[in-house]
């Protein structure tokens, strides 16, 4: 599925959107170049679930932040910086899936062997300099 978001309030609402159609998803893995509006449709994602989206902000230095809502607790993961398997198992990704936590993984090609099959993964493209192209790809839809 495809969508366009022509400024970031609308990045934002299509994140809310995508959590609505399927609140039970274990894991979005969001791919896009820097700026592409990740943490953006994050927020959307976890407001959803309750949780402020003025919160939400970037881990790319954290590495993981976590947010607890209403609904679920939300873990936002940035690999960007992982550079080996190893400081990949340091993260606990395990740990988090089996808490039930929402997982919504940013550069998430990184993941290796943690690479579930379950996540949908949705594409940001930048189209201009608030326009984005978001695609969603959901575990057994057609490509």
């Amino acid at each position: 599925m495809n969508n366009h978001s022509k400024s970031p309030e609308e990045t934002i609402a299509a994140g809310r959107s995508l959590a609505d159609a399927n609140p039970d998803c274990s894991a979005y893995y969001l791919q896009g170049d820097l700026a592409a509006g990740k943490t953006l449709l994050t927020k959307g994602i976890a407001s959803f679930y309750g949780i402020d989206p003025s919160i939400v902000a970037s881990p790319t230095f954290a590495l993981v932040n976590r947010y607890r809502g209403g609904g679920r607790v939300v873990y936002h993961i940035d690999l960007y910086r992982i550079e080996s398997e190893r400081e990949l198992d340091e993260l606990g990704i395990e740990d988090m899936e089996e808490e039930g936590a929402l997982l919504v993984i940013e550069w998430a090609e990184k993941l290796g062997r943690y690479r579930r099959r379950d996540a949908t993964e949705v594409a940001l493209e930048v189209i201009g300099e608030f326009e984005r192209r978001i695609t969603i790809h959901s575990p057994g839809s057609a490509e």
